[in-house]
């Protein structure tokens, strides 16, 4: 069972006494910071103090201002994170939930682990001891970033399957992978493909009449992605539209037989789906097409498609 140091119910009433009520001004070393970041509907929200260097130097190692063998990556009360689905953080799974996270240092001072700890209510000079449901991570730090005066959490990265959290201080830079679990499936099965498969004569289609005529492929590939691959897509003021030609489309499967979801693609990651667009192909005796239209959210047809083979 685990056992932490708390302050006294009366030390705990001074304290509460003595925080300002609402309206007081209040100015701390430390100020607090809330980071929130929503990466394909799974929420993340950080809780943390932030130290500045105020001139210290090293911040880690043997001759560095003295830290705790623990030490919460913030001040004050211990740093907080929390996500209501379960994700996968430097490979490791993490159930659903809110966490302190901590530091354990080597025995030159120096970062070694960052863990999460289910016990989210410690003050930073406590440091928990090692215990069975603690999530543990090996940590490098970079010691040439841009200079930060006050420590920082950060998402530097975000994209449709995860991305990077950082830690910045002083010139140290530590950086964490995070995947979360799809909101939808990116994949086709082959019979979904099925009606797809080959290549169209296109068209954009509208107001302003027809365009010069291009082509379509679509394409099953090995990992059950349904490409699109554009060729002489002209742009609207004239000339081919390089851009277009050469986006990764991602044709995502609907609930709705023959309707698929567009979606732009960056090295070989999902990023993109443009809400509210649909592939309607309609289907033959066969279980293939003949011909597909792509309609926008006013559900208005832009883009006509005809086999070709």
């Amino acid at each position: 069972m685990k056992t932490r140091f708390r302050c006294s119910a009366l030390v705990v009433l001074a304290v509460a006494a003595a925080i300002p009520q609402e309206g007081e001004a209040q100015i701390r070393a430390s100020e607090p910071s809330t980071v929130i970041q929503t990466i394909d509907g799974t929420e993340f929200r950080i809780d943390y103090f932030r130290p500045r260097t105020r001139g210290r130097s090293p911040l880690f190692g043997p001759d560095a201002v003295v830290w705790e063998h623990t030490w919460t990556p913030g001040a004050n009360w211990a740093t907080r994170i929390s996500f209501q689905k379960p994700i996968t953080f430097e490979g490791v799974e993490v159930p659903a939930g809110t966490y302190s996270l901590w530091i354990d240092m080597d025995d030159g001072m120096m970062p070694a682990e960052l863990f999460f700890e289910p016990d989210t209510l410690i003050f930073h000079t406590e440091g928990p001891a090692p215990e069975d449901d603690q999530i543990r991570f090996a940590v490098e730090m970079e010691n040439d970033a841009p200079f930060r005066e006050v420590l920082t959490w950060d998402f530097e990265d975000v994209h449709s399957r995860g991305g990077t959290l950082a830690l910045r201080w002083g010139p140290h830079r530590f950086a964490f992978d995070i995947e979360v679990e799809p909101s939808m499936v990116f994949t086709a099965t082959p019979e979904q493909a099925a009606m797809t498969l080959g290549r169209f004569e296109a068209r954009w289609v509208g107001e302003q009449g027809e365009s010069p005529p291009f082509s379509v492929t679509f394409s099953h590939t090995d990992d059950g992605v349904l490409h699109a691959d554009w060729e002489g897509a002209p742009a609207e003021g004239g000339g081919e539209d390089e851009w277009f030609n050469a986006l990764d489309m991602w044709m995502i499967p609907t609930g709705a037989q023959g309707w698929f979801l567009p979606g732009e693609a960056y090295d070989g990651v999902l990023w993109e789906t443009w809400a509210g667009n649909f592939f309607e192909f309609e289907l033959g005796d066969d279980g293939s097409s003949d011909s597909f239209v792509l309609r926008d959210e006013f559900d208005e047809v832009f883009m006509v498609g005809q086999r070709v083979r």
